[in-house]
């Protein structure tokens, strides 16, 4: 079951994201950015296990993972200004996300007999652990940058050829960074009990960089088919 919702996840994720395309180009592409970095963030929040695994791992993996693929989309059709600047976006709206969340927190409690008061289900969604949020931020900006620049650099060797290729290259190296720094900022650096680097690589990095890997090869035709809709 957890790995059909997970295919699931990923066709919804794909047609959504040529639906943008095709009907908003760029600025859609902006908006699915923004809206999935917040989505995946939240997601995080829950455990699924899929049954060739032995350890658990946290939602939110294959929708932020196809964000890597919006960056090359950008970055092939519009420059590595443009997808840059998508990356800068859904960071704002993200950060603009959280903080407007934690005053809607601070509010005063209210009881009342007619009405639901979901706040300690808000706190609890929306309050995490200061560490779990800077860590996000540092690998998600530093790792979209660099698919970015490695997208665009082999575009610039290739002279724009070879486009799954050089999507494949990105994502895997991007998100494998991605994954790698938050990991090592949460479970070693920042945390109160550093775990071992052998644990952090089997528990926390690999496993979840292989599944980045599979979802980064099924997004390498959306390159191409994006471009096919824009024209």
């Amino acid at each position: 079951m957890p790995e059909l919702l997970s295919c699931i996840t990923l066709v919804v994720c794909f047609f959504t994201i040529l639906i943008m395309v095709r009907f908003f180009g760029k600025n859609g592409l902006f908006a699915y950015a923004s809206v999935a970095v917040i989505a995946s963030n939240i997601q995080v929040l829950k455990l699924t296990k899929y049954s060739a695994m032995e350890h658990p791992i946290a939602l939110g993996t294959v929708l932020f993972s196809t964000i890597f693929a919006v960056d090359n989309i950008l970055t092939e059709y519009f420059g590595a200004q443009t997808a840059r600047k998508c990356v800068w976006i859904s960071f704002a709206c993200y950060l603009f996300f959280t903080l407007v969340m934690k005053i809607a927190i601070l509010h005063p409690v209210i009881e009342h007999g007619e009405c639901i008061n979901l706040h300690g289900e808000l706190k609890k969604i929306f309050s995490p652990c200061f560490v779990f949020f800077i860590s996000s931020l540092v690998s998600y900006i530093t790792s979209q940058q660099t698919d970015i620049y490695i997208f665009s650099s082999l575009k610039k060797l290739t002279k724009g050829r070879y486009v799954s290729f050089r999507s494949l290259v990105s994502m895997a190296i991007s998100t494998f960074m991605d994954n790698f720094i938050f990991s090592v900022l949460v479970w070693v650096i920042f945390a109160d009990h550093p775990i071992g680097m052998q644990s952090l690589w089997n528990t926390y990095i690999f496993i979840a960089w292989i599944i980045r890997l599979i979802i980064a090869v099924s997004c390498v035709p959306l390159v191409r088919l994006s471009g096919t809709l824009m024209r």
